[in-house]
């Protein structure tokens, strides 16, 4: 188990962990997220450093529940009859009911290894437990409450002991973060500081707190980020008269860092609505500027090796990291379907995918603006 804040080198661990895995066991290898970006990523990583699908195999959490279903011949549920959120949830039952029937074998792979682990349900991460061979028992799960953007917080109440995870005696805490500046963490931690400090009602041995002793490690932990000294440009934060201005400002920028020699593979665009990316898109595309619209739908996939400014939704872009981040349309947020609390945390993992530099911009006030 490692809890560990932002850029604190998770997913660093997670590969050479892989790296090892591969080369000591015999059976499979499992590499479970939450969302496509980062399992790209990931296999990006590992086929940089030779390993390759069938020593590792690397899926979303719903992905890879299909792949079970369609291996052992079981029915996929219809997105007609269960749609949005429903589907990953009667996709996920089929899967628990029938490993707990031994329809689908427990105990399949050498290890499994969880990164953002914070996004996974408890029914999904006691599933995946089962799904490790006891003779190995090797489960790691990477974790950060802070970034915990899925799902009602206050139903995270639950310790890790009664998933199955044995985290006591097994749990590291990393604390510095090493892809951020100390500008851009300073700045995206101050804005979100109230939504990620611990309160009366999160302390407790079977809830959210702030340090591990004793009892705690078998809990979740929220791990405040500190800085590893690595300086740069503070961040900016532009009003500007309209969204359109906001947007042909962007391809501004983008062109003159692009002119001071960064890639345009090197900056990303983190975006809340579709209807914002639409406009960028289209802007960028007019300036004869490449770009990439990673897809939440995944009709497009992420591809690191794509000289292209990357566009990407807030929650898609987590475990992503690029050096020139652009977060446009500061002015509509918090969204009105979710809590500032919520949004706080959407935006604070937006601002940390940024490396380098960190630009945002509004074209209204708003309580995120002040």
């Amino acid at each position: 188990m490692i809890h560990g804040v932002a850029g604190s080198g998770k997913t660093l661990i997670l590969v050479y962990r892989c790296l090892k895995l591969a080369a000591e066991l015999n059976k499979p290898v499992l590499v479970l997220c939450f969302n496509k970006s980062l399992a790209a990523r990931l296999r990006h990583l590992l086929n940089e450093k030779g390993i390759g699908d069938r020593q590792v195999s690397i899926r979303p959490f719903h992905g890879w529940c299909v792949d079970l279903l369609r291996q052992y011949q079981l029915p996929i549920p219809s997105s007609n009859q269960f749609p949005g959120m429903a589907f990953g949830e009667e996709l996920t039952q089929r899967v628990i009911q029938a490993v707990e029937t031994g329809t689908i074998p427990a105990g399949t792979y050498g290890a499994v290894l969880i990164d953002e682990g914070h996004d996974f349900q408890p029914s999904w991460l006691k599933l995946v437990v089962q799904m490790v061979d006891p003779s190995t028992n090797a489960l790691l799960l990477l974790y950060d409450d802070s970034q915990h953007i899925y799902g009602n917080q206050t139903k995270r109440k639950v310790s890790f002991k009664s998933l199955g995870i044995q985290a006591q005696g097994r749990t590291t805490i990393l604390k510095v973060n090493y892809r951020n500046t100390e500008e851009i963490l300073s700045v995206a931690y101050t804005f979100a500081k109230e939504y990620l400090s611990p309160t009366e009602t999160q302390m407790g041995t079977d809830e959210v707190v702030l340090e591990t002793t004793g009892d705690s490690e078998d809990s979740p932990l929220l791990v405040l980020p500190q800085s590893a000294g690595r300086h740069g440009p503070q961040p900016k934060l532009i009003q500007l008269p309209s969204f359109s201005a906001e947007v042909g400002y962007l391809a501004q920028r983008a062109q003159q860092l692009y002119d001071q020699g960064i890639a345009w593979g090197d900056m990303a665009v983190v975006y809340r609505n579709n209807w914002m990316a639409e406009k960028v898109r289209d802007r960028l595309q007019k300036a004869d500027i490449p770009v990439e619209w990673i897809n939440q739908a995944g009709k497009q996939g992420y591809d690191p090796s794509k000289p292209s400014i990357k566009l990407v939704t807030m929650h898609s872009s987590k475990g992503l990291e690029f050096p020139v981040v652009f977060i446009p349309g500061l002015g509509y947020l918090p969204d009105s379907h979710s809590t500032p609390e919520e949004e706080a945390r959407l935006l604070y993992v937006a601002m940390t995918r940024a490396i380098d530099q960190l630009v945002m911009s509004g074209d209204r006030p708003s309580s995120f603006m002040k």
